[in-house]
C-alpha cells in the first residue's frame, strides 16, 4: 500500500448537508476502493486566487490516505464526475508529514 496526501475542493455555494453529504461520499469511495483513510482535516472556506468553474471560493478538505496505487487512478477517475469537486490533488509520499497541519495550527493561534 502506498501513501497519499490527497487535498480536494469543493464548491462555495455548498449548504452544509450537502457540503457533509459530498465529503462522506467521498469517503465512502474510498472504502470501496480498500483505501484506509489515516487523517483528515477540515481547511474551511477560502479565496482561490483566480476564480474556478465561476468560483471564488471553495471548501478545502484535506486527508492522509493509505492506497494501491492502482486504486487512486480509479478514484481520480471517480472525483472528476463529481459535479461538486471543483479540484483535487494526490501526491505519494513516503512517509505521512507531521499532524495538525500548518494549515490547521495557524487557525488555532
Amino acid at each position: 500500500m502506498a501513501l497519499f496526501e490527497h487535498v480536494y475542493m469543493l464548491k462555495q455555494d455548498l449548504s452544509s448537508t450537502d457540503l457533509e453529504s459530498a465529503i462522506s461520499n467521498h469517503e465512502k469511495i474510498i472504502g470501496e476502493l480498500e483505501g484506509k483513510i489515516i487523517y483528515k482535516e477540515s481547511w474551511g472556506l477560502k479565496n482561490l486566487s483566480y476564480p474556478i468553474k465561476n468560483n471564488k471560493k471553495a471548501f478545502y478538505q484535506y486527508m492522509n490516505i493509505e492506497m494501491s496505487n492502482e486504486k487512486i487512478g480509479e478514484m481520480n477517475s471517480k472525483l472528476n464526475l463529481n459535479e461538486n469537486i471543483i479540484r483535487y490533488l494526490s501526491i505519494k509520499v513516503k512517509e505521512f508529514e507531521q499532524t495538525p497541519t500548518p494549515m490547521m495550527a495557524k487557525e488555532k493561534e
